[in-house]
């Protein structure tokens, strides 16, 4: 087998597995925050995500890209779901 396509071959399954647990993490997120009142306050984040095995840019990424989506706004401290993020 050639170098470039054993490559590829070994980079495409973990890229979709990359791309399902991406998606996990941001549905647990959503459900942790929807729990929380469809809110959370940096404190609570601060809390409780790390138990949830969250890193602080993990956390980063998912929100901005919700923001993308119009699922999300930043209220100071605060992630505030939107109707749409909070409702699903």
């Amino acid at each position: 087998m050639r170098p470039a396509f054993f490559a590829l071959a070994i980079a495409l399954p973990f890229g979709a597995f990359a791309a399902d647990n991406r998606d996990e993490r941001s549905d647990l997120l959503l459900q942790l925050i929807r729990d929380n009142g469809c809110k959370m306050t940096t404190a609570e984040a601060d809390e409780m995500l790390p138990k949830h095995d969250f890193t602080k840019s993990e956390t980063r990424d998912i929100i901005r890209a919700w923001g993308e989506q119009d699922m999300v706004e930043m209220k100071g401290m605060v992630i505030q779901l939107s109707d749409k993020g909070c409702k699903g």
